[in-house]
């Protein structure tokens, strides 16, 4: 793929080469384009899933610098307030194609990572995750898209609830150091916001880009 800019719907939710940028809400009518893009470029990457991912303790000093005989990366660049579940799952399908044939998913947190874009944030390649100095991961609950107007309804939208609720804290208790019980007291407000140094300790990313462009870890 030509690494130019596909990008004709003029949304803030795009592709350019190997890179997605989702710096907009997450939605049917944002990231259509970038959905349909993003399956044409995990098309394209070779099949390589037997390639070894460096790791931190093996000298990586960089997360941008990476031996010659490293997989391919997908960036994804993140400053989002989040939106739609459903079309934060076709996004991670794709990504997580793309991580099947072998790719580096290398996820840069530049502002914001609200919502259903910290859930992406977080499901970068372990110690392929970055944050910005100055950035922040929220966490939520979410809010209901349900519309009950019959009476014999509630129970089944309460099994609903409870069984997409579990799905959204999932990616959490696996790429994170969260537990259940500090994701339910971050779900009880809309301002579970966490700042880098919290993100880092509590390995919600691996990596800080500090204000002077370097990279620092734990």
């Amino acid at each position: 793929m030509a690494d130019k800019i596909i990008n004709a719907s003029g949304n803030c939710n795009y592709i350019s080469g190997n890179k997605v940028f989702i710096l907009d809400k997450i939605s049917t009518e944002t990231c259509a384009e970038l959905i349909g893009n993003l399956s044409n470029m995990v098309d394209d990457l070779p099949w390589a899933p037997g390639v070894q991912i460096p790791a931190m303790g093996g000298g990586i000093k960089n997360p941008y610098i990476l031996p010659d005989n490293a997989p391919s990366v997908v960036d994804v660049y993140i400053n989002s307030t989040g939106g739609e579940l459903d079309t934060y799952r076709s996004i991670m399908t794709l990504l997580n194609l793309a991580r099947s044939k072998g790719a580096i998913i290398r996820t840069t947190v530049m502002g914001a990572a609200c919502s259903c874009a910290s859930l992406i944030a977080i499901q970068g390649t372990p110690n392929f995750r970055i944050m910005y100095e100055e950035s922040y991961n929220m966490i939520h609950y979410g809010r209901s898209s349900l519309r009950i107007d019959k009476i014999n309804e509630i129970d089944n939208a309460q099994v609903y609830e409870t069984t997409n609720r579990s799905k959204f804290i999932e990616p959490y208790l696996k790429y994170t150091g969260l537990t259940k019980q500090e994701l339910t007291q971050l779900q009880k407000t809309e301002y579970g916001h966490k700042f880098v140094d919290e993100c880092l300790q509590k390995k919600l990313c691996d990596w800080i880009l500090t204000r002077d462009g370097k990279f620092i870890h734990k």
